[in-house]
């Protein structure tokens, strides 16, 4: 027997050990029938093991995700008798900021080229403490649009960042105008310091350090307050000036003179306000300006 003869031997018996499938329709129906449903059952037994195991993770993803959604979320989306854990609570107080210290080569603040803001928000609070002054004179007493002999206003606001190296931040606004009587001309100035985080210091200490010269300084009971009122003995800028600090540290100076520093204007004959009208103007809540 050569190897070809051997072949059609094996393929003769493996013809004669597997006989033809039946080619009657209705067999061949009825097994493919029967072969879809084993998928079927078998499909559905492969989908119950995720199912399980979801099951069994879904506390871990709550515990998970409570620190990215709300209580109530959490507790809403349980089912079944699973416990679900108790979110920490989270507080929705927002922090205050501490308070900056300049340090040496600091740039300015708001992008400015020196210490005066001269745009901005910080201006504008300058230039309304300036209109407020303006709207508190006494009945007789204006505030023309003066000027100069330069050509300069006599009516200046400023806002001024004050602090030094290794000082907390803080901010200086003030305004100055001419007060009129008849054809005679004094002054006003208006002074309000933000808190600068110093410790709080007597009060006629605290208006002696404000305009220089020399004089006597009184304590005024003001509405129930304690306001500082030091009048000089004309050695300084302004004749006379109330002093007094805020509990939250801000700085309010209200200063008067006779006198204007424009030569060609003759002075008041008499100061604008009087020591307890000075003191009593100086708490006034429109000058207190604490950022």
């Amino acid at each position: 027997m050569n190897e070809e003869d051997l072949n059609e031997a094996f393929h003769d018996v493996m013809v004669r050990s597997t006989p033809p499938p039946s080619m009657d329709p209705a067999s061949a129906l009825d097994q493919a029938r029967r072969t879809r449903k084993r998928r079927t059952v078998t499909w559905a037994a492969v989908a119950v093991v995720p199912l399980v195991v979801g099951v069994g993770a879904g506390p871990t993803l709550i515990a998970n995700y409570t620190g990215h959604r709300s209580a109530g979320q959490m507790v809403a989306g349980a089912t079944g008798t699973t416990p679900v854990p108790t979110p920490r609570s989270v507080s929705t107080v927002t922090p205050t900021a501490a308070p900056t210290t300049r340090k040496s080569n600091d740039p300015w603040p708001d992008g400015q080229v020196d210490r005066t803001a001269t745009t901005g928000p910080r201006a504008a609070r300058a230039v309304a403490l300036m209109d407020d002054l303006g709207s508190s004179l006494p009945p007789g007493y204006s505030t023309p649009d003066l000027k100069y002999p330069d050509g300069r206003r006599m009516s200046y606001p400023q806002a001024q960042y004050a602090s030094n190296d290794g000082e907390q931040d803080y901010w200086e606004y003030m305004a100055v105008i001419p007060v009129q009587k008849d054809d005679r001309v004094g002054q006003l100035f208006v002074q309000s310091t933000t808190p600068d985080g110093k410790p709080a210091t007597d009060l006629c200490k605290l208006a002696r350090g404000f305009g220089g010269g020399t004089g006597t300084c009184a304590v005024v009971d003001a509405g129930g307050k304690k306001v500082a009122v030091l009048t000089t003995k004309g050695d300084a800028r302004y004749d006379q000036w109330a002093a007094y600090r805020y509990d939250d540290g801000t700085v309010v100076y209200l200063a008067q003179t006779k006198e204007s520093d424009n030569p060609s204007r003759s002075p008041l004959s008499q100061p604008v306000f009087t020591s307890q009208q000075l003191a009593d103007m100086v708490l006034s809540p429109k000058f207190k300006i604490s950022a």
